[in-house]
């Protein structure tokens, strides 16, 4: 029986025109340490790697487009998905993301 170890993921990010945070740099830089931006990332699946004689197989993600949510009702919007995901996924409520260290 073949071990399905964690996910790993495609180094690099998307090129600029599927990178919202390129071109963005001034507003970030003006952000607060820790201040924190919902996005939204989509990715495929690049490969499924495998060592046969381990007889372990995990599959490798590349990000394919990250677009991050600067419109107060649209992040609250996708925060609620991802919290109902999350709850479905694990059955306990939206994860504690604690905010940066002052």
């Amino acid at each position: 029986m073949t071990e399905i170890k964690p996910t790993a993921f495609k180094r690099g990010v998307p090129a600029e025109q599927a990178n919202g945070l390129y071109g963005v740099e001034e507003q970030l830089i003006e952000m607060a340490p820790g201040e924190q931006i919902v996005c939204i990332t989509t990715f495929s699946v690049e490969e499924v790697m495998e060592k046969r004689r381990a007889g372990e197989e995990w599959p490798v993600v590349g990000m394919k487009h990250l677009e991050p949510l600067w419109d107060e009702k649209a992040s609250a919007a996708a925060l609620k998905l991802r919290d109902a995901a999350y709850k479905k996924r694990t059955g306990q409520d939206a994860l504690d993301i604690p905010e940066g260290d002052d």
